[in-house]
């Protein structure tokens, strides 16, 4: 009953807000491609939901493609990292630096390296969703080996084993805390990726609508975009809690 109350209570207050937007802008009569109703915007979902849904599988796709690319690379920068001194030196300031640049700019120059293709957008989304999970990774797995490494070397644990039973899930929390942040804007980046030049995908979508003056067609788009963000960031919430089953345990 608690989890249906706790998901009743926002959907109930969404809907209230829309049913006195609607009310507002009737009374106002603000014109559509201004400001269209919130019934409008649902009509579009409903009519026009088969196109929609084409273009979300392609952003969809590439999303899917780059987060996965993001993990590995992650990954792998923290392990490096964390065996390396030398390398988390040379990374770490990198890392840094990488998160006060927005990765849109690098979109035009990626189309013109790879064209309209999937390519670009993967990629975009690899370097919005990487660097986070990399720093926070690394961060947490340093500051394990600085806790355990003394009881590591009492009890002679080989370093593979520490590492797989100690260090990383001592980790785990902030990995899965970088996902959820990076999985939440990424999927808007890689359909507003989409408007510098694709072939198809949610950004082309807004960009059709947008020269026709469709702003309840855009609108539909934009809530596609965010219940998609919403949803994988309650998925990534949802395995963190399977995975993570010493932090959720019920007292």
């Amino acid at each position: 009953m608690f989890r249906i109350f706790k998901w009743f209570l926002p959907v109930f207050f969404s809907v209230l807000l829309l049913f006195i937007l609607e009310l507002i802008l009737q009374k106002a009569k603000v014109p559509n491609y201004i400001i269209p109703l919130p019934s409008q915007v649902f009509d579009v979902l409903l009519t026009d939901w088969e196109t929609i849904l084409q273009n979300t599988s392609t952003t969809l796709k590439e999303w899917m493609m780059g987060v996965a690319l993001a993990i590995l690379l992650g990954l792998i920068l923290s392990i490096c990292s964390f065996r390396s001194k030398i390398f988390h030196s040379f990374i770490s300031p990198i890392l840094i630096i990488s998160q006060s640049v927005p990765y849109l700019v690098f979109t035009p120059i990626l189309m013109i390296w790879f064209g309209l293709g999937i390519a670009p957008k993967v990629i975009l989304v690899v370097l919005t969703c990487s660097f986070p999970i990399s720093l926070v990774l690394q961060h947490d797995l340093l500051e394990a080996k600085k806790e355990y490494h003394l009881v590591v070397e009492m009890l002679y644990i080989k370093p593979i084993k520490a590492f797989i039973h100690i260090y990383l899930p001592y980790s785990l929390p902030g990995f899965f805390n970088a996902l959820k942040i990076s999985v939440s804007y990424s999927f808007g980046s890689a359909a507003l990726a989409e408007l510098m030049g694709s072939e198809n995908g949610l950004g082309v979508y807004l960009l059709r609508s947008q020269s026709t003056y469709r702003t309840d067609k855009m609108l539909a788009a934009v809530f596609v975009i965010v219940l998609i963000s919403i949803a994988s960031t309650s998925f990534v919430s949802l395995i963190q809690k399977k995975v993570i089953f010493w932090k959720t345990a019920k007292h």
